[in-house]
């Protein structure tokens, strides 16, 4: 491993409102925000029997409310809101997001008909789409580079938390509420629709934590100009610079396609071929992913810094390129060997290599990315990533498995397929990246963290 080590200052500097303490706070605040969301976003998942029988739904519309009524908004105001936060305060826009998507979230609870929930689960998305381009901004322009990809997978972990809370939550208070309903202003409400509320609401007061940050500022730093952050100096970076943003952005959008192809997949294959029972399936995935993103994601951002400050400032790319090329063969021959015990060991070892990139990933766009662009950038990352991984990862196995095999007893082999032709496009446009990635790092200005709205309260 050889790069040009940056001089120790690049990797020492703070900005001058800033110290370690201060900065791990941001991290703690920013890792609240996203379990919060992640629980408000996940705790519907848990509902849908109660909900959808109390208001005559189908499984289509409950498919809709689920994940096309989110994602549409969360994905299409992603960039608009990316470009807010490079130009605007990122804290006020947190704080904003949160009250929002808390009250759509505990409104979800009032709806009365299918476009209602439709409606409240659009501005679920639409104050969610927030958190993520404000929080890596935010990060970025407080972390020094040689210690950004820990607090970045620190951030990302806290969404595995946040979907396991999510899950435990909703059905304990969906127990709670059943026996023992509430009173007062929620008297008389159906359970879930209680739990709903209950859930939702507290977003609010948490929404005040976003004032406890400050907006990182370098003295002497000039502003960046209007033109920096335009939509048109966006895109003609983007065009200046293809081949890596292809590599890092695409490429990771790959890893998630094929991650998220097996882990939504595993759960039906498992108990349609295997004949794994659900409670045994739910309990050993939520150990693989919470061991995985929790325990792989903050080691893996942990060994990225380490070598990072010690000059190879492409270690995220090298080794997102060899697991995405090496690990998904293996996890093939997993779906291969109709064997539970080596199915699941498979999926533990994706979440601990594929699964646990993500956040040094978002770290390594926020290097390379201008200051004025930072919250564009890291809503293109997750946008891509999400359209691959939970749309066309998922999708392609199914087409495979219904027009291709025509038998849904192939479906391990579906997956296997998808693995097996992804992971080498995969991992040739990362390690494609890294000289750019290096010459890119090289010529940004360091210490990079002055930002557009460094200067708003």
């Amino acid at each position: 491993m050889s790069s040009a080590p940056a001089p120790a200052q690049a990797h020492d500097d703070w900005p001058d409102n800033y110290r370690a303490p201060a900065a791990w706070w941001a991290v703690a605040v920013t890792m609240i925000f996203q379990i919060v969301s992640m629980i408000d976003r996940q705790v519907v998942s848990v509902l849908i029997p109660e909900m959808r029988a109390d208001l005559g739904l189908n499984d289509f519309q409950i498919s809709m409310v689920q994940g096309m009524a989110f994602a549409l908004f969360y994905g299409a105001m992603g960039l608009i809101i990316g470009a807010l936060v490079d130009r605007h305060s990122r804290r006020k826009i947190m704080f904003a997001g949160i009250v929002l998507w808390s009250i759509a979230a505990a409104g979800t609870g009032f709806a009365r008909n299918y476009m209602q929930l439709f409606v409240a689960r659009l501005f679920v998305g639409f104050g969610e789409g927030a958190i993520s381009p404000a929080a890596q901004s935010l990060l970025s322009g407080i972390f020094p580079r040689g210690k950004l990809a820990t607090p970045m997978s620190c951030f990302t972990a806290a969404g595995v938390i946040g979907i396991s809370l999510s899950y435990a939550l909703g059905g304990h208070l969906l127990d709670r509420f059943t026996t023992a309903p509430l009173g007062g202003l929620l008297e008389g409400m159906a359970p879930w629709r209680q739990v709903l509320v209950v859930t939702g609401a507290p977003g609010v007061a948490v929404a005040l934590l976003a004032f406890t940050l400050r907006e990182p500022k370098r003295a002497g730093m000039p502003k960046p100009q209007r033109h920096e952050a335009s939509w048109g100096s966006f895109f003609s970076y983007i065009g200046a610079h293809a081949r890596l943003m292809l590599g890092v952005i695409l490429g990771s959008a790959l890893v998630a396609m094929m991650t998220q192809a097996a882990m939504t997949w595993t759960p039906t294959y498992a108990r349609r071929v295997l004949g794994v029972s659900a409670g045994e399936v739910g309990t050993i995935m939520s150990l693989a992913v919470g061991l995985g993103g929790v325990v792989g994601g903050i080691a893996l951002g942990l060994i990225i810094d380490h070598w990072f400050r010690r000059g190879v400032h492409d270690i995220a790319l090298r080794l997102l390129a060899i697991a995405a090329l090496a690990v998904p063969p293996l996890i093939a021959l997993c779906f291969l060997a109709d064997d539970a015990t080596i199915l699941f060991g498979g999926i533990t070892l994706m979440m601990l290599t594929m699964g646990a990139i993500f956040g040094p990933t978002l770290a390594a766009v926020q290097m390379i990315a201008p200051p004025a662009m930072r919250g564009r950038f890291g809503a293109l990352v997750v946008l891509a990533s999400n359209l691959f991984g939970f749309a066309f990862g998922p999708m392609l196995v199914g087409a495979i498995t219904d027009y291709g095999f025509g038998d849904s007893n192939k479906v391990g082999v579906s997956i296997a397929i998808v693995l097996v032709v992804v992971c080498p496009f995969a991992a040739w446009l990362i390690w494609s990246a890294r000289g750019d990635f290096v010459r890119r790092l090289a010529a940004a200005p360091a210490p990079t963290h002055s930002l557009s709205n460094e200067v708003c309260s």
